[in-house]
């Protein structure tokens, strides 16, 4: 009920923050993820661009229910894994992999 009530509020706050272009926020992530995948040296960084448009664009397409059913898995203890949207997941992630001279991530000097 708590929730409800706070609805409102947080939908107005969501009208009054500074709209951000969609395509921006998943350009950042991927710049995050990529700065990573370099100070981490997991990939030089064209491998990591290919790697982490690929995984992003991968996680972009999972709706806010599944990832509330993951959350919902996992906080019972469950394993999310044996979900058929999951197993796809995974698959998909996989083959962003594929081709790529990827490296155990290392601590930064």
């Amino acid at each position: 009920m708590k929730l409800l009530q706070l609805l409102p509020l947080a939908f107005i706050g969501f009208i009054a923050m500074p709209q951000a272009n969609a395509l921006d926020i998943k350009q950042d992530n991927i710049n995050n993820c990529v700065n990573g995948a370099v100070k981490f040296k997991v990939a030089d960084k064209s491998t990591a661009t290919k790697l982490c448009k690929c995984t992003i664009d991968v996680r972009s397409k999972m709706t806010i229910g599944q990832m509330w059913e993951i959350e919902s898995y996992a906080q019972s203890k469950k394993d999310p894994s044996t979900l058929p949207y999951v197993k796809k997941l995974q698959k998909d992630l996989q083959q962003c992999t594929t081709g790529l001279d990827l490296k155990q991530p290392q601590k930064p000097a």
